[in-house]
């Protein structure tokens, strides 16, 4: 009967024994699962936040920062057009010809000198001798006194791209650039608007049609 209780005693002591080794072993593996380092799962989110933090730099100025082409040239062209016009008021101050640039002046070039320099002209019309423009330069025609000095010199503008020239030019441009005109007179035979200025001894003429541009320039003595 004692040896009976001993192995009993020997059996739940081995029980025993077995189911601690068991509940160790689930919180072991437990334990494993919760020993993963830290940095492993971080470190896959911190590649992801570094991705989408640095986007593509250049692409994004172009998109915001550049401005369009087609503004571009236009503001290219219209400060060419500006350009072309204070060049022209301010030789005409001395009655100078703005283009052909080959220092003729009004009441003191001749005709010859003006043959001389850039040839005959192409055609001559109701007194005025035209030189038609071509490869970027400008259209212009030249009337003489009696005695065949340059009385008046009309400046045509260019046909190629003329927007960057008398095409880029409107009356407000004229009244921002060269202030308020002096006279304003309305041509009966064409309707167009003659605007005129005084510019020292000289007046320049803006011919505008029904466009709002104008269609020519005329330097000549001051009428009054």
């Amino acid at each position: 009967m004692g040896r009976m209780k001993w192995m009993l005693a020997v059996a739940a002591i081995c029980f025993l024994v077995a189911g601690c080794t068991k509940a160790n072993d689930e919180n072991g593996q437990t334990g494993d699962v919760s020993q993963v380092p830290a940095t492993e799962e971080p470190n896959n989110a911190g590649t992801t936040d570094s991705k989408t933090s640095y986007p593509d730099a250049s692409n994004s100025k172009g998109e915001t920062d550049s401005p369009t082409s087609e503004t571009t040239v236009e503001d290219e062209q219209k400060q060419m057009a500006l350009d072309m016009l204070n060049g022209l008021a301010e030789r005409a101050e001395e009655g100078k010809v703005y283009q052909p640039d080959q220092g003729f002046i009004i009441g003191k070039t001749t005709r010859k000198d003006v043959y001389n320099a850039i040839g005959e002209p192409e055609e001559k019309n109701q007194g005025y001798e035209h030189y038609h423009g071509s490869m970027g330069n400008p259209s212009v025609a030249f009337k003489y006194n009696g005695d065949g000095v340059l009385q008046e010199a009309r400046y045509f503008g260019t046909n190629v791209e003329r927007q960057t020239n008398l095409g880029g030019i409107t009356e407000e441009d004229l009244t921002a650039q060269l202030g308020r005109p002096d006279d304003i007179r309305k041509i009966e035979a064409t309707g167009e608007k003659n605007i005129r200025y005084h510019v020292g001894e000289f007046e320049l003429q803006f011919i505008i049609g029904d466009n709002g541009k104008p269609d020519h320039v005329n330097l000549k003595k001051w009428q009054g």
